[in-house]
């Protein structure tokens, strides 16, 4: 569960949440992983942090400051320490927060300039569902990452935009025959599945992420192109 909580952090909550609601099916239905060994937090050193009022990136007329920079860093170096790369390369770390936090930046401003936006209701009824699903790890998580409830909110309120922004802006289509050809795939992989019937909703909701994902990705690059991007740090 806790590494659960860490990709969720550091991969977007809304768009991992908008699965949440299938967890159980997934269960019963996706091959068992082998047991994952647990791992040493990753720590971060004063070097690697920024004071919290510098700024680190501007997106047109936001500047983008450490006080955001830095939990978004340790959630970037952590899910890449986990994902067994190396963090030792600093400057790689540095590069893939900013650009993270560059592009999110983006999609918010476009999503406040076609009026996508989320209430305060919606984030905490977001919370609280989080909390009544995770308990106590989430505290947990949140301490190892270094973030405060407040900062919690503040980053699902940006993901939950997104989440919006896209269901808004991009209209996805799964053909029968592209989801016979994912399931087709899994089973050259050797990949333990279960018949077409019962994977069949699974593979047509990631096929379709996957393609919202590659539109949005699309559109970032169209929004950093007409946009005034400064990396200040």
């Amino acid at each position: 569960m806790k590494k659960f909580l860490m990709l969720l952090l550091t991969a977007g909550l809304a768009m991992v949440l908008a699965a949440c609601g299938n967890e159980s099916s997934e269960e019963e239905a996706a091959p068992t992983e082998p047991a994952q060994q647990a791992q040493e937090p990753v720590e971060i050193s004063e070097e690697e942090e920024v004071a919290e009022d510098t700024s680190v990136a501007a997106v047109n007329d936001t500047e983008i400051t450490g006080e955001k920079y830095n939990p978004v860093y340790l959630q970037v170096k952590t899910q890449l320490s986990q994902s067994g790369q190396d963090v030792s390369d600093l400057q790689q770390v540095r590069e893939l927060t900013l650009n993270l936090l560059v592009e999110e930046e983006l999609i918010l401003q476009d999503a406040a300039e076609k009026g996508i936006e989320v209430t305060d209701e919606e984030v905490q009824s977001q919370l609280d569902l989080i909390k009544e699903q995770t308990g106590e790890e989430l505290t947990a998580v949140l301490e190892q990452l270094r973030l405060t409830e407040e900062q919690f909110k503040a980053q699902l309120t940006d993901d939950l935009t997104t989440s919006k922004y896209m269901d808004s802006e991009f209209e996805v289509e799964v053909t029968d025959e592209e989801v016979q050809e994912f399931y087709d795939q899994l089973q050259e992989q050797g990949s333990e599945v279960g018949e077409l019937g019962q994977m069949e909703d699974l593979i047509r909701e990631q096929l379709t992420m996957n393609k919202t994902q590659q539109l949005l990705a699309d559109r970032v690059v169209e929004l950093k192109e007409n946009a005034d991007v400064k990396m200040l740090i």
